[in-house]
């Protein structure tokens, strides 16, 4: 039998803290059955917690996602508090040290600091705390505020609940737009967007992770303000970037256009009238949405992919190439080295096995072709399928899977390495660094082709039959 919670002391000294304050607000009891859906590990995290801070003689509160997701139906372990009342510094230390926890970097700027604990969660800790801004700086400065104003000073309407056991308090009416699917600001949009030009993504990013709509007032907001994006250090845009994606690619990439966004970030992307006759979408933009939606229809998870779908289609002068002018935009955007490369490589093989299908390929061609993709071959596959689906022409691509499958069975016809490796090389042939590599090339063009199998007497004679030949 469930027994009924008592009034949390929090909870009280929040409501007091309110009223006094003569805001507006709403409280609302959370269900049993909604309060079921936290995990027994994080929950039995929560009230130790909260037993050290009433310890303390803390008043500790849980806001932002996880009262979000709780209340839309969702599990998550993704825990902040807000400290309202007591020393932040010396709760997080006092938790750490009874539940085995380490305490991450205390940021003085920021008030907020995490714990890690010694099964992988992390819980985030702030003190309540407002944010202004000195013009020209982008940067906020950071003081120690009332509930009320950590409250006001937050994003979103559905990120701004404040939890306390089996109640949370609304200020803003997030209850409603939860309801409602809508992303709101809790201020005027121009207010919120011109303190952290990020916001502008964030809604982009909620709105695909929890299939929400943006507000009409949102929206313009957005477009009044898009050209500021880029005053956001790069490595910040780019996470929200990737994270939206990762939701919805088809998604991020139509309210990124309808958002001015787009345009702002890759000015390069641009509205091209396609030919009819090769293409069944009218432009670019058209073609980019049609492919994302193809990836994300058929489970695709890949971001890097995305991205090439993306970036493949910017509008480059004669001067540069595609490969160029699309690694200057990475460069620009600070993508890690890897980031980069997957990129690159879908760009650079995306036409590789529709190139195949005007061609009548040898074994050894496609052979050759998959030993180069390697493990980016069920991507390659992916990408030459999506844009197979914007193409007006009827593209035999079936009978190339079909024989790749066959005869990517037999794996040791592609990826392997000759039996005469580059020691054995050098001691027999007297040869030195470049010619080791060209002589490793042959033998795998031959082994591929089926001229010889993969022995270091069969690679031997072989290469000993090429130099005869030379001479």
């Amino acid at each position: 039998m469930l027994i009924e919670l008592p009034i949390n002391q929090d909870f009280e000294i929040c409501l007091k803290e309110l009223i006094e304050s003569g805001v507006n607000f709403k409280s609302h009891k959370i269900s049993r059955e909604t309060l079921a859906l936290i995990g027994y590990n994080i929950q039995s995290k929560i009230n130790s917690i909260r037993e050290i801070s009433g310890n303390l003689n803390c008043s500790i509160g849980i806001v932002g996602g996880f009262v979000r997701d709780l209340l839309l139906g969702k599990k998550s372990e993704d825990v902040d508090f807000i400290v309202f009342k007591g020393d932040l510094h010396q709760l997080t230390q006092a938790i750490a040290e009874k539940m085995g926890g380490k305490v991450g970097k205390m940021s003085n700027k920021t008030l907020t600091t995490q714990i890690r604990f010694p099964d992988g969660i992390v819980f985030e800790f702030n003190s309540t705390r407002k944010e202004r801004y000195e013009y020209p700086s982008r940067v906020p400065i950071v003081e120690k505020a009332s509930i009320v104003e950590d409250l006001q000073r937050r994003d979103f309407t559905v990120n701004a609940l404040i939890m306390f056991e089996n109640h949370f308090i609304d200020l803003f009416d997030g209850v409603e737009d939860l309801s409602n699917q809508l992303i709101q600001t809790t201020r005027e949009p121009e207010i919120v967007f011109h303190e952290d030009y990020l916001r502008m993504f964030r809604a982009i990013r909620f709105a695909c992770k929890l299939g929400f709509r943006i507000s009409s007032e949102v929206k313009e907001g957005i477009r009044i303000n898009a050209s500021n994006i880029l005053d956001i250090p790069k490595e910040r845009i780019i996470h929200e970037l990737k994270v939206s994606l990762s939701f919805s690619p088809s998604k991020t990439f139509e309210l990124m256009r309808d958002l001015g966004i787009l345009e702002v970030m890759f000015p390069e992307v641009q509205n091209i009238v396609l030919n009819p006759e090769e293409y069944s979408e009218k432009n670019t933009l058209l073609k980019i949405a049609s492919k994302l939606n193809f990836l994300e229809s058929n489970d695709s998870k890949d971001v890097n992919l995305f991205l090439a779908v993306l970036l493949e289609e910017i509008n480059f002068s004669r001067d540069s190439s595609l490969i160029q002018v699309v690694e200057g935009i990475l460069q620009f955007y600070k993508f890690s080295n890897k980031e980069k490369s997957d990129i690159l490589f879908y760009i650079k093989y995306r036409h590789s096995l529709l190139d195949l299908t005007k061609t009548n390929p040898s074994d050894y061609d496609i052979r050759r072709i998959l030993r180069e993709l390697g493990e980016y071959l069920s991507n390659i596959i992916l990408l030459t399928k999506a844009e197979v689906s914007v193409k007006t022409a009827d593209i035999k691509l079936t009978p190339l899977l079909d024989r790749i499958n066959d005869l990517y069975q037999r794996e040791n016809l592609i990826f392997f390495e000759p039996k005469l490796n580059g020691h054995r090389i050098k001691e027999i042939f007297k040869v030195e660094g470049d010619q080791i590599k060209i002589i490793k090339l042959q033998l795998i063009d031959a082994i591929m082709n089926e001229e010889i199998v993969n022995s270091e007497e069969a690679c031997i004679y072989y290469i000993k039959r090429k130099l005869s030949e030379k001479d």
